[in-house]
């Protein structure tokens, strides 16, 4: 089905330095993005991502090279893309993210909920993604503010959408970090009824899917979202099934919630860690949790997905989200228009800096550089910029040179006679 690759070379433009781009998802695109492009027909979204991808941390946007003065060992380091969905770059972003997040939760206890949308509803997703997903979230959080109501308190809710599982399939879903419960009129903060959970499973379950089919019947009656068949027996088939809320238990250590939100906030879904793209095989191996062998009270043990390179780049690119929308969002009291949000007493907030944030200042101010070499472990060493290579895509994609677009003629103003 697909043609052999070729043999992927040391992207160093000289001979004695070896330099290796140890990325499999770029291996992966620079060998299969233009055959995807060509077959597949992308969005121009997804055709963005797959030439970004190809050179993310590569000689093609250059870098800089260490040189070690006592061993002459060097150390290359290339830039990144910076695009919003690279899986291979913007870890730096991540940890900024995850630190400006543990600034902004309060000291009171929180639950991490999730909010998954019935595959049945997956198609009507895919060709109204924007509105769905929007959607979704939204109904989230009407959902945790309905249980608020209930005591008379605004709680809490900053959520992320994923529309992807483990082994890549198509699974949207929302992650939320909730308060366990909130502030009511007059600044007391109130504690939902049970002590263990925000409300019961059940009325829970009931009212987040109560609350999305009227939402979605509202945007289906103006027009917003289309469907190409029976929109009332899509509507039947998912009021007859139970909706699946999972809520944890409330708790005052939220950092392994922080650092999974935080997991994909600036890319989608898979890193280099779970996938290897083998070149002489041809072959693409993700590294997944198999839920479906899952023990009650037990971590999911882990499996392996062969895919053909075409199909792998494809379950990939399922995930690209819309232009600009907006996939972590706050409500309640962690929004920041909320008028009660300003009446938060201070023994409730968490620390607005944190050492990590003030050190990469420091760092940035002061052109730090604590890197040691890794032959000799010497800090004795010198930083030379590496100029963007421009050609070197041009040996190391394979198919077809991407054309660039038409030269358009400039008409010459006329001039007076």
């Amino acid at each position: 089905m697909c043609g052999t690759p070729p043999v992927h070379q040391a992207p160093d433009r000289h001979p004695a330095d070896k330099v290796q781009v140890n990325n499999s998802i770029g291996d992966l695109f620079r060998d299969y993005g233009e055959q995807y492009i060509n077959t597949y027909k992308p969005s121009l979204q997804q055709i963005k991502l797959i030439r970004a991808i190809r050179v993310c941390k590569t000689p093609a946007l250059g870098g800089t090279v260490i040189h070690c003065k006592d061993c002459g060992h060097k150390h290359y380091i290339y830039h990144s893309c910076g695009h919003s969905h690279c899986m291979i770059c913007q870890s730096i972003k991540r940890e900024q993210w995850v630190d400006k997040l543990r600034s902004q939760l309060l000291k009171v206890p929180y639950v991490h909920t999730v909010f998954t949308l019935p595959h049945q509803l997956n198609s009507l997703a895919r060709n109204n993604e924007s509105v769905i997903y929007s959607l979704i979230m939204k109904v989230a959080w009407m959902t945790i503010k309905a249980i608020g109501d209930k005591s008379a308190y605004t709680p809490g809710m900053i959520s992320i959408l994923h529309t992807f599982g483990s082994d890549l399939k198509y699974h949207i879903h929302v992650h939320a970090l909730v308060t366990f419960g909130g502030f009511s009129q007059d600044g007391a903060w109130i504690y939902p009824m049970d002590k263990h959970k925000l409300d019961k499973y059940r009325s829970i379950c009931a009212s987040y899917k109560a609350i999305f089919i009227k939402g979605l019947r509202q945007l289906y009656k103006s027009g917003k979202i289309t469907y190409h068949q029976d929109f009332e027996v899509l509507i039947s088939d998912v009021e007859n099934i139970r909706w699946v809320v999972h809520s944890t238990r409330p708790t005052m250590d939220t950092k392994v919630i922080e650092d999974y939100l935080a997991k994909y906030i600036n890319r989608i879904a898979v890193s280099n860690k779970r996938l290897d793209y083998i070149q002489d095989s041809q072959k693409v191996i993700l590294l997944h949790n198999d839920y479906k062998n899952q023990q009650a009270g037990q971590v999911a043990p882990k499996a392996y997905k062969i895919m053909e390179p075409l199909v792998a780049i494809d379950q990939i690119l399922q995930h690209v989200l819309p232009p600009y929308f907006q996939k972590s969002r706050r409500y309640g009291i962690h929004n920041s228009s909320s008028r009660l949000k300003a009446g938060i007493p201070n023994a409730v907030k968490r620390n607005s800096q944190t050492i990590r944030t003030v050190f990469e200042i420091i760092n940035e101010l002061m052109k730090l550089n604590p890197y040691k070499c890794e032959k000799c472990h010497s800090d004795n060493h010198q930083t030379e910029d590496i100029k963007p290579d421009k050609t070197w895509i041009l040996t190391h994609i394979n198919g077809p040179i991407p054309r660039p677009p038409p030269a358009t003629k400039v008409l010459e103003k006329s001039k007076p006679i």
